[in-house]
Order: C-alpha cells, then sequence, then structure tokens
C-alpha cells in the first residue's frame, strides 16, 4: 500500500466520522457537507484503479449504513437523550383549545384585520384570531360577527 492509498484511507476514515457526527447533530450543515467530500475524496484516493474504488465505496457505504442504524437504536432507547427530539413536555395543562370551549365566541363582534379571500385575521374583544368568511371576499376593516365554530375553525360574516 502506497502513501497515497495511506492517505485515502485517513480521509475516507475521517469522512466516515464526520457523517457520523451529522447523525449526532440536528440539521444539514459543515460536518455533513465534509464528511461527504472527505469520503468521496477517500474513495478516489485509496482505490488504484476503477473496481477497487467501487469496493472501497460500497464498503463505506455500509459502514455508514450501520452507523445510521446505530444511531436511530441508540437515541431511539429512553437511557440517552437525543438532540434532536424535544423529550420535555410543554408546560400547560391543555395546549389545544377544543370546540366546545371557543363555542362562547359565538355572537362576538369584531374588525377584520387583513382582506377575508375566505380567510384572514379578525380582531374581536382585543384578541386576534384565524378566521373564515362564508366563502366570499371581505374587506380590511369590515365590521364582523362570529356565526359558528366548525372543526375549530371561526366562520364569520360581515355585519349587516
Amino acid at each position: 500500500m502506497g502513501t497515497v492509498q495511506i492517505l485515502g484511507l485517513i480521509v475516507l476514515l475521517v469522512g466516515i466520522v464526520l457523517v457520523g457526527v451529522e447523525f449526532i447533530l440536528p440539521g444539514f450543515g459543515i460536518p455533513g457537507i465534509a464528511g461527504i467530500i472527505f469520503t468521496a475524496a477517500g474513495i478516489f484516493l485509496t482505490g488504484r484503479n476503477a473496481s477497487e474504488r467501487i469496493m472501497v465505496g460500497v464498503i463505506a457505504v455500509v459502514i455508514i449504513a450501520v452507523m445510521l442504524v446505530v444511531s436511530i437504536l441508540v437515541f431511539s432507547s429512553k437511557k440517552i437523550k437525543s438532540p434532536i427530539k424535544l423529550d420535555t413536555d410543554l408546560p400547560g395543562k391543555n395546549l389545544f383549545i377544543d370546540e366546545q370551549d371557543m363555542e362562547y365566541l359565538i355572537g362576538k363582534k369584531g374588525v377584520a384585520v387583513t382582506d377575508l379571500k375566505p380567510s384572514g385575521k379578525g380582531e374581536f374583544d382585543g384578541v386576534k384570531f384565524d378566521i373564515l368568511s362564508g366563502n366570499y371576499y371581505i374587506k380590511r376593516g369590515a365590521a364582523l360577527v362570529i356565526t359558528e365554530v366548525k372543526n375549530n375553525r371561526i366562520i364569520v360574516e360581515e355585519e349587516k
């Protein structure tokens, strides 16, 4: 094995380690890009001909795949905290408002903050909501009244 092949093997190993770091760190950043470049350069430098480069490339892909499976298994266990997955509960009893809790809005009067085409924003008692008109256009600033709450959607009509 010549000097170029030894250098290629070192570059290949650095590339595989950088790809492994990318499995741990969220996002596609410098370790992932550098890992791909180093891995490709290592494959090119390690093999003396096309068949050796293909064989080294297949071995590198198998090693990376095994590392991916191991990292998924390790981070899916509850013993090790994943840097990608949120494990803590958000504070608050209910984070979503049920449709029954929104029924008090029926009959409230407000104003369109944006044009409703048919969706937009409206302000009712100083609170802004995402709202829907009854499939027709309502200009910004128009007086509104909430007519129904259906599937957690607030449906409004122009006040007459």
